[in-house]
């Protein structure tokens, strides 16, 4: 005759399994969580062999942070606002890539669609950030992206980084912020761009310097980069950063601010150059610098 459990052997085996899953779900949680970050290293890569395939077939020159075009002649610019269309670089660069989800970081929230376009969704609201201050700058009249040979050590300048998803503004989805919404200003909008660690006493427009305080970013939490000018530190305390010259890795915010006294506390207008700037800045082009400057 066979014996069935005893309730003692029952709470054993109940009590062996839930031994079991506290030590293997933290275990998947991290896997999952290194499969995304994989995912997301591998969506900024394709983004920066796009933006470099876009250098190739414009006299290598980088896409501009935002492209305007007058009412009167669009062109291939998907939106209009005041008295232009307008093409983020991520527009620009989309034609080499032809899939939005490589604009969209697997460790972000999902940002829903507007105008029923995957594309223009993606491209205008990208969880990667362009350097836009140095890649692409601008006087207060217009921008002038730079060309691809420009930059002193390219594998030391920083293209985009990781920044902060469309839900994790306080402008939200379908929302559009920048300097000047004109065609004759030429103005780049923020929404698919990262701010510089210090801006402050550059001779450009930029929104503010990283820290704490002041006006640098839309984003609500310190993980979306509240206080890192938007750039994004979702990847266990890093942000995946890609360089000029094609590569990408994952890099701390205080790696990012190398150059300045940035720290997770500093208020915003006290953050200055530190004694190793220029050498170490990397979103600058020039590692020559004696003087502000950012050409």
């Amino acid at each position: 005759m066979r014996k069935a459990f005893t309730l003692i052997e029952l709470l054993v085996v109940i009590a062996i399994i839930a031994i079991l899953a506290a030590i293997l779900f933290p275990v998947f949680a991290q896997a999952k969580a290194a499969a995304k970050k994989s995912a997301g290293t591998s969506n900024s890569k394709q983004l920066t062999l796009a933006v470099l395939m876009y250098e190739g077939d414009y006299d290598d020159f980088v896409p501009p942070s935002t492209q305007w075009n007058p009412q009167s002649n669009p062109g291939g610019d998907p939106l209009g606002f005041g008295n232009g269309w307008f093409a983020n670089w991520g527009w620009l660069a989309a034609p080499y890539i032809k899939n939005a989800g490589i604009f969209y970081d697997p460790q972000a929230p999902n940002t829903p669609k507007i105008f029923n376009s995957d594309t223009i969704t993606s491209t205008n609201f990208p969880d990667f950030g362009y350097n836009y201050v140095y890649l692409s700058p601008w006087n207060g009249t217009h921008q002038a992206p730079i060309s691809g040979t420009l930059p002193d050590q390219p594998a030391s300048t920083i293209m985009m980084a990781e920044r902060g998803a469309a839900p994790e503004e306080k402008y939200g989805t379908g929302a559009w912020w920048g300097f000047s919404f004109t065609y004759a200003a030429d103005g780049p909008m923020l929404n698919a761009t990262v701010e510089v660690p210090n801006c402050g006493p550059i001779p450009q427009f930029c929104a503010s310097n990283w820290g704490v305080g002041d006006f640098s970013c839309a984003a609500l939490t310190v993980a979306a980069g509240m206080n890192t000018g938007g750039v994004a530190v979702r990847a266990g305390g890093q942000s995946i950063t890609a360089f000029l010259d094609g590569h990408v890795k994952a890099m701390t915010p205080g790696a990012l601010a190398a150059g300045t006294t940035w720290t997770p506390t500093l208020a915003q207008g006290s953050l200055t150059w530190s004694s190793s700037y220029p050498a170490s800045y990397l979103w600058s082009t020039s590692k020559s610098w004696t003087v502000n400057g950012v050409w």
